[in-house]
């Protein structure tokens, strides 16, 4: 953990955090504030929820860097059975047991965090007469949100999102050994009787706990599952080292993803899917050597910078084309993190000659002048139906991992971290940077005075759906290209000509639909083109909007 990592404020972002009620209400003055402004007075206070549901408030400045030893062990044992790397940190303060939260670093860079009540283990421990896995499973719970990308999902806490959190908790305690009444026994401790408008009863939520259970159990090929079955303490690590994906070399159609898919879309609570692999092999075709080392691959992209890739190789589309499963799959799934737009599922179905893959907005932009579609028909062309051969398909796994090489290099060579909270910010930072070079006659250094390509957060108002083109404005060859991306007009909270670049799909990952006229969103992409404040309009590469 980066010393020093929580030296300001936590940022309440409106209906961004997750485990938690409504947002606390602002002032009437707050509404009149720039979206800088709004942000360093939200600042000012943190809320968050306990594991029940009731809405607590602490002190900004009693939270500290260190978490409880304890915590940090339990959370680590946990990561090692998802297969996942962590996208948190952990840190300690007053709220009533653990908490997910988006706080500000020292740079005003949102990070995603989960606090711990210094006394967590003992006091939750008490709660179920001693029994280590209750802690467990609150800890799993909260982890779930922060992986599956609720903590930037508009909305703030609702019961369908708490029961995937709490579906992520049986799961991965039946992983660690739990007896499925283990995994419960916690929420039937402190839920309560009757739901919430941000938590279902606690029955309910015992019910999902059971169905994340008993989905690790039958991928496990477990014939006691639902039986409450189990070991009696918290397991320890899976003995593979916790970098190492699992293993994905299961010939049989995956349960988790058959029983992710209706006739028409993923069925919601699906998501424990994703966990603990990349890679998905329903035909038992791939080279599981190849497949795994792949994974592995996928595994340090996703430590390494955030970016997520799920290749998914399926036997049966369920009805749906290729591109509407590997859409749904995203959506559902919450594969990369929503704001920025870095993740990615690619779907082959071979015996359906079919092949998609569903980029989100920034993943895209990466791989805009790749092919894949074609490229993984060829694939299915070359090799579908011949390929068990002497090399037990070990070329025909490379070449399929082949086609996105390129794309991934250029993933994991970009910036996935937001700079910059304001347009005006940016601009100053890189007139800075100008004035500094024409005193000292610095040349120009592409890695450091370059402000096309940087991550930003903007905050302003929709002025036009239909922006003129031209000079400044929309530029023509974008709009009417290959790629279809439809162009905004917005005015920043700070005064800028902003035109918005949106590729067609943005819109059904965005929690708020299609972006509408007259409305004010937080946007956050990539800057395509430097502009003014008068005559030539700045542009963005959007990766995602949300309604202020």
């Amino acid at each position: 953990m980066r010393k020093g990592f929580l030296a300001t404020t936590a940022l309440l972002m409106p209906a961004m955090l997750a485990g938690c009620g409504k947002p606390a209400q602002t002032s009437a003055s707050t509404t009149q504030l720039s979206g800088g402004q709004k942000v360093e007075a939200i600042a000012s206070t943190l809320q968050a929820c306990s594991y029940d549901g009731r809405p607590v408030t602490a002190d900004p400045a009693a939270i500290s860097d260190g978490a409880p030893q304890e915590c940090q062990v339990a959370v680590k044992r946990i990561m090692d059975f998802t297969g996942l790397p962590a996208n948190f940190v952990v840190v300690s303060g007053p709220v009533p047991n653990a908490a997910a939260l988006i706080m500000l670093d020292q740079n005003r860079v949102p990070r995603r965090v989960i606090a711990f009540n210094p006394d967590f283990m003992r006091t939750a421990m008490k709660l179920v007469g001693g029994d280590p896995w209750g802690p467990t499973s609150i800890l799993a719970h909260e982890i779930a949100h922060h992986l599956s990308g609720h903590t930037i999902v508009a909305g703030g806490s609702r019961p369908e999102i708490e029961l995937e959190a709490d579906k992520f908790s049986g799961f991965i305690l039946a992983k660690m050994g739990a007896p499925e009444t283990a995994a419960t026994e916690m929420i039937l401790a402190v839920g309560t009787a009757h739901g919430t408008p941000t938590h279902p009863d606690k029955n309910t939520r015992a019910n999902a706990i059971r169905d994340g259970w008993n989905q690790a159990c039958q991928q496990q090929g477990r014939r006691d599952c639902g039986s409450g079955a189990g070991t009696a303490s918290p397991a320890a690590p899976p003995a593979a080292s916790p970098a190492a994906p699992t293993p994905v070399s299961t010939p049989a159609p995956s349960p988790a993803v058959a029983s992710a898919i209706s006739q028409t879309l993923p069925a919601p609570g699906s998501t424990p899917f994703k966990y603990g692999r990349f890679i998905v092999d329903e035909t038992g075709k791939l080279d599981p050597t190849r497949a795994r080392a792949m994974d592995q691959q996928l595994y340090a992209l996703a430590k390494d910078v955030g970016a997520e890739f799920t290749i998914l190789v399926v036997n049966d589309l369920h009805g749906l084309s290729a591109e509407d499963y590997a859409w749904a799959m995203m959506r559902q799934l919450r594969v990369g993190k929503l704001d920025v737009g870095n993740g990615a599922v690619a779907v082959v179905a071979p015996r359906q000659h079919q092949a998609a893959v569903a980029f989100g907005p920034g993943f895209a932009k990466e791989a805009e002048f790749s092919n894949p579609k074609k490229m993984l028909l060829d694939w299915i062309d070359q090799g579908w139906g011949y390929c068990d051969d002497a090399d037990g398909c070990k070329g025909w796994t490379d070449t399929l991992f082949n086609v996105f090489n390129l794309t991934l290099a250029n993933v994991r060579n970009t910036k996935w971290t937001i700079q910059y909270q304001t347009l005006g910010q940016l601009s100053q930072h890189f007139d800075q940077i100008a004035a500094e070079r024409a005193r000292t006659k610095r040349p120009w250094n592409d890695a450091v005075d370059q402000p096309l390509g940087n991550l930003l957060r903007i905050s302003g108002k929709v002025t036009s759906l239909d922006p003129p083109q031209g000079i400044g404005q929309v530029t023509p060859a974008i709009v009417n290209g290959p790629l279809r991306y439809k162009a905004v007009s917005l005015r920043t909270d700070d005064g800028y000509p902003m035109i918005l670049y949106i590729a067609p799909q943005t819109a059904g990952l965005m929690p708020s639909g299609a972006i509408r006229l007259n409305q004010r969103y937080t946007v956050v992409g990539r800057l395509q083109r430097r502009g003014d404040r008068d005559r030539q309009a700045s542009a963005l590469w959007t990766f995602s909007y949300d309604p202020l």
